[in-house]
């Protein structure tokens, strides 16, 4: 099968590119053929082997032949571009829609796909309608925070829904969103969990000091805390520091991991707070993160609204037990077996769930989670799901 994935966003920086690069690879192991579209502001793309990556290059810092001369858009500020859809010029939404409209049609006539797998309900996956090859849509439920502020883009995504074949939902509170927008396609839903690559992340016995090290962290923390995940006023990571002024003291350090344009207004909230032990690691590879979770106490997610958060499940596959918000697809997720989860935006109770990990009033079995993300969210089980869609789609 030859399929065509497309994303609005970089294979780096957001949960949905993850999404991409993790199908892609498993596509071509399985022996597939895979192209993917997606925006990128640079050209040092970490290639994915045996797949064709066709990047429709924006303006940042590098000079590149053909980019367009602003930076790619995004529903919430990703950390290469601070952009958002809805303050797009009429222009520069024209230059968009132009471009990517152009490397679709290239690739349809020279990789020439039997299905296009595209990524949330949006203007890309709106242009898709008017090529006559089946296609599937994943939202990722991010477009919803811009559909709620202004109805510019609803052109976009009804067109979206009117012509493909299936909408994944990877959580109850993203099809929700789906069936309030588009009520009309609920005939259209399939339910698939997100699949973590089990190579990439999995319990190992590391040594805490010299893992930390290898982050130039010399002092010997006994616990960490971690986040993970782009930082942004939508990921709660504010409220993550402020409960740090409850628990914080001189043996427990909480490592940040992610970029973001809002990570210089949490440094100050640090100073204002005067925390020590808080520290911004910037972003990380696979194998930097499955470092990370291993040596790391708990994973907190304090996120205000998150679909499905692949680096909980990348955690638990860790063995790292999680804290997430009352919100959206999170609880979906995490049970009292593998995590906490605490009322969004009261960080007294997210420091006080934070304390019942550190302090051993609550205990998980390391094993018992990385399990449990095996046998529910593993990439095998996600694949196998997602094929039976595919010729489901290509066969009718």
């Amino acid at each position: 099968m030859r399929v065509l994935l497309i994303n609005h966003f970089p294979l780096r920086g957001s949960g949905s590119g993850v999404y991409v690069a993790n199908i892609a690879k498993s596509l071509v192991k399985r022996g597939h053929k895979v192209c993917i579209i997606m925006p990128e502001n640079t050209t040092q793309i970490t290639p994915i082997e045996g797949v064709k990556i066709h990047p429709v290059f924006f303006k940042r810092e590098e000079i590149i032949e053909g980019q367009l001369d602003f930076n790619f858009p995004c529903m919430d500020p990703h950390p290469r571009s601070n952009l958002l859809f809805e303050n797009m010029t009429d222009c520069q939404l024209e230059q968009y829609e132009t471009a990517f409209r152009t490397a679709i049609e290239y690739e349809i006539n020279e990789f020439k796909p039997d299905i296009i797998h595209t990524q949330h309900i949006w203007i890309i996956s709106g242009l898709l309608v008017n090529y006559n090859i089946p296609y599937i849509i994943t939202s990722h439920g991010a477009e919803f925070i811009t559909y709620k502020k202004t109805n510019r883009f609803d052109k976009y995504g009804f067109n979206a829904v009117k012509g493909c074949s299936k909408i994944i939902t990877i959580s109850s509170d993203n099809e929700k969103d789906i069936i309030n927008k588009f009520p009309e396609i609920r005939h259209k839903l399939a339910f698939v969990r997100n699949g973590y690559n089990s190579q990439d992340f999995f319990v190992e016995e590391l040594n805490k000091e010299e893992v930390l090290k290898k982050f130039s962290i010399n002092e010997n923390f006994e616990k960490i805390v971690l986040f993970v995940g782009r930082i942004s006023k939508m990921k709660g990571v504010d409220v993550l520091v402020k409960a740090a002024g409850i628990y914080e003291n001189d043996k427990i350090a909480t490592l940040i991991v992610g970029d973001g344009a809002y990570k210089t207004e949490l440094e100050s909230l640090k100073n204002e707070l005067q925390l020590k032990n808080i520290i911004f690691l910037g972003s990380k590879s696979h194998e930097e993160l499955r470092l990370l979770y291993n040596i790391s106490d708990v994973l907190v997610l304090p996120s205000r609204k998150e679909a499905l958060p692949l680096v909980a499940i990348e955690a638990l596959a860790c063995g790292t037990p999680a804290i997430v918000t009352d919100q959206s697809g999170m609880p979906n997720i995490i049970n009292k077996d593998v995590g906490l989860v605490f009322k969004m935006d009261d960080e007294k109770m997210l420091a006080e769930k934070i304390k019942l990990i550190l302090d051993k009033k609550v205990v998980f079995d390391k094993e018992w989670i990385s399990d449990y993300a095996k046998n529910k969210y593993s990439q095998d089980i996600f694949m196998d799901k997602l094929l039976m869609l595919y010729e489901e789609i290509r066969g009718k």
